[in-house]
């Protein structure tokens, strides 16, 4: 008996000595940090001390402690910590909220940029970051733009080096690479360290990336009949209501969260999967829906046989010369395996982040893998908390019907100038970084004017949408065909000099 009770003792002894190691790193840790940090970085304690975290007595350990497999870790004081919060450690508390946001291609937005990232030649480093001479011809082929550029928004990969320094750090990027196998920045939109919900909510967060000639959606929405009622009363909006409750009775006009990831009114589950009510890819260079058959580049995407005829006839193409475009481009995953073959086996295959990636289709899961018309169902539940039905059908059908006129006019101007003055290799000899003034321009029909032309119709951005959009790829579509004339006759010309 007397042996029984001893092994109890024992046993509630250890029992009480774990708990209180734990009590001791979540609340004497906390507080210790606290003390700390009050000192050394008061800005940063007072972002904890007016967020729901604190609130809700998540200690800084909670978020910041490092497994011991996680190669950012150090000792600190007494505990092991990492400065890379990941959504791993999100994930903790928030699981169903990085599921989502891991199937959304918010997630694969690293991948995207990594022709910025991977260094081709002479490999060095200035301090913590990463320089050398990579594939992209947009940085000038400089690692050094693209961290303070594109890899800024986009994500770059975090590694860890002699003495546990942290390389290429900081960065906050939608789709980091983080040490620790996991992909993605939560602080992104709820920044650290209050991680605000009302914050994340407001317009301005996600401006701060989607902006610029390639993706101007904060320039669109700010001339938008709903940026201009922001703009006017948002100061008075109620910002903070719970997660699923907000809606109507709080704002006057949808911001971005509103539409893409918002339980707006409850029309809707709230969700951080931003793919999941998107009816259309209007980020490549030729639109389709986002079924899985597009996605995963099968099919080709039909363009109307009307809108077709139509501008084989402006533009003296033969007939059935537009007939369907491309899809399933860019695919992520075929950039990382080009670009960043390292990264790829990194972060993809089994047991890994993604378990596989050989198509676009592989980057989504979960709701955005259904069915563009149930997606389009979803943003109208939204729009429909404010408007009528046929209004809100209307609006979006007008932008639906300018897909098969973008897809005609972009395709056009590619089978008719573009494509000749490369075949017939017009402008080989008159490179910049690699690429002609032909190459420059088609790029930016595509990548700059096509979106601005297709997201300004959807999202009711007028001037943007014809004078920006519509108006500009017409001017460049002219340029295009005076430089295919001009460099056939500067062909003719040196060949009857005898010019090389």
């Amino acid at each position: 008996m007397k042996k029984i009770s001893i092994i109890i003792i024992s046993a509630l002894s250890v029992f009480f000595v774990v708990m209180a190691s734990d009590y001791i790193k979540s609340r004497s840790g906390n507080d210790a940090c606290i003390e700390c940090h009050d000192a050394e970085t008061p800005g940063i304690v007072k972002q904890y001390r007016s967020s729901s975290h604190s609130k809700n007595e998540v200690a800084c350990y909670s978020c910041h402690e490092a497994e011991k497999s996680d190669p950012s870790g150090f000792e600190h004081n007494g505990f092991r910590v990492t400065a890379v919060v990941t959504p791993k450690h999100c994930g903790k508390c928030h699981s169903k909220e990085v599921q989502e946001f891991k199937d959304s291609l918010h997630d694969e937005s690293g991948f995207f940029s990594l022709s910025a990232y991977g260094v081709r030649e002479v490999e060095k480093r200035y301090k913590n970051t990463t320089l050398g001479r990579t594939a992209n011809y947009k940085t000038n082929f400089s690692r050094e733009s693209a961290e303070a550029g594109c890899l800024d928004c986009h994500g770059t990969v975090i590694k860890v080096g002699k003495n546990g320094k942290l390389i290429n750090w900081p960065n906050v990027g939608m789709g980091r690479f983080n040490p620790d196998g996991s992909v993605g920045s939560c602080s992104t939109c709820h920044t650290r360290h209050r991680f605000s919900l009302e914050q994340a909510r407001k317009p301005e967060t996600c401006g701060q990336c989607h902006l610029g000639p390639d993706h101007p959606q904060r320039e669109i929405y700010e001339e938008s009949k709903h940026g201009n009622l922001f703009a006017s009363d948002g100061e008075n909006w109620k910002w903070d209501t719970p997660a699923g409750k907000w809606g109507p009775k709080d704002i006057d006009a949808p911001t971005c969260a509103a539409c893409h990831m918002s339980g707006f009114g409850g029309a809707v589950k709230t969700t951080h999967n931003v793919s999941a009510r998107l009816k259309w890819e209007l980020e490549p260079m030729f639109s389709w829906t986002t079924d899985k058959e597009y996605l995963s580049g099968k099919k080709k995407f039909p363009i109307k046989r009307s809108i077709a005829a139509r501008y084989e006839k402006i533009h003296g193409l033969r007939k059935g010369a537009i007939k369907s475009v491309k899809t399933g481009l860019p695919n992520p995953f075929a950039i990382a395996k080009k670009y960043a073959p390292e990264v790829y086996k990194a972060y993809v295959g089994p047991g890994k982040w993604w378990s596989r990636g050989k198509t676009r289709l592989d980057a989504l899961g979960g709701e955005a893998l259904r069915s563009s018309k149930e997606k389009r169902e979803d943003m109208l539940k939204v729009c429909t908390q404010c408007h009528s039905r046929s209004w809100a059908e209307g609006d979006l059908d007008k932008a639906d019907a300018l897909i098969d006129v973008y897809n005609a006019v972009v395709l056009a101007i590619k089978l008719k100038y573009y494509d000749p003055i490369k075949r017939e290799k017009l402008d080989k000899d008159i490179m910049f970084n690699g690429k002609s003034q032909v190459d420059n321009l088609w790029h930016e029909i595509w990548h700059h004017e096509g979106r601005i032309w297709r997201m300004g119709a959807f999202m009711q951005g007028q001037d943007w949408q014809h004078w920006e959009g519509s108006y500009e790829v017409a001017d460049d579509g002219s340029h295009m065909a005076d430089m295919l004339e001009k460099l056939r006759v500067r062909k003719a010309v040196k060949r009857k000099l005898r010019i090389r």
